[in-house]
């Protein structure tokens, strides 16, 4: 099924990428060998843009914001057959297309050296890009719960009820930190807001995993 193949695609490669660049790094002895969910000792930028893992981090980053496009477009297909709102049709799509943007915005500036512009542009990009995304993340969420109910035969109301909650979790702790982002940095020391980083990516990833578990049968969106 589409829908599974897409999901599982997104929860593999950006971890997938991420680690074998550190791994690469590692093995090349340009970065001491550690946890960065533990230790926070490497942003996930820092491990993108080095050398030669950047020549990794950059095409395979491409492919996800691909499939995060492939990945709303399939959900919007699926939702219009159990006649979802088109308002949450509509904010996936919008969604989602921010998200794939400003994911190609930080993989264009990433390890450019220039002006203050450019690092805002790459900064601002991932900042933009986790955002759209968490919500891209809760409107399919907030989607499958409408059909839940209705359609237990070929969905898992379980799984549905997991990834909602998920989605909930993530958007209601980025906002916490989002909203108290400047008091928050202050009370913390760098390796601290580099081990949220890493684990907050990583349970951004864990949703589409998640919604990998909700489709019981192969054919029943065909």
């Amino acid at each position: 099924m589409l829908v599974q193949r897409l999901s599982i695609g997104l929860f593999i490669i950006p971890i997938t990428t991420v680690l074998v660049c550190l791994g690469v790094a590692i093995a090349l002895n340009i970065y001491e060998p550690c946890n960065p969910f533990i230790n926070g000792c490497y942003t996930i930028s820092r491990i993108g843009r080095s050398h030669p893992g950047i020549l990794i981090f950059k095409p395979m980053m491409l492919i996800t914001a691909i499939l995060i496009i492939a990945y709303s477009f399939e959900h919007v297909r699926i939702f219009k057959k159990f006649l979802i709102s088109k308002i949450y049709l509509n904010l996936i799509l919008l969604f989602s297309f921010i998200s794939a943007t400003c994911l190609l915005t930080y993989i264009l500036f990433l390890g450019v050296e220039g002006s203050e512009v450019w690092k805002f542009m790459r900064r601002g990009g991932i900042f933009i890009y986790i955002i759209s995304l968490v919500f891209t993340q809760f409107f399919v969420a907030l989607s499958y719960m409408k059909i839940k109910d209705d359609y237990q035969v070929i969905v898992s109301s379980k799984a549905i009820k997991a990834t909602f909650y998920h989605s909930l979790m993530i958007v209601i702790f980025g906002f916490v930190l989002f909203l108290f982002t400047n008091r928050f940095l202050q009370l913390t020391t760098w390796n601290t807001r580099i081990i949220i980083e890493w684990n907050y990516f990583l349970f951004i990833s864990l949703f589409f995993l998640n919604s990998y578990f909700i489709w019981k049968r192969i054919n029943a969106t065909n």
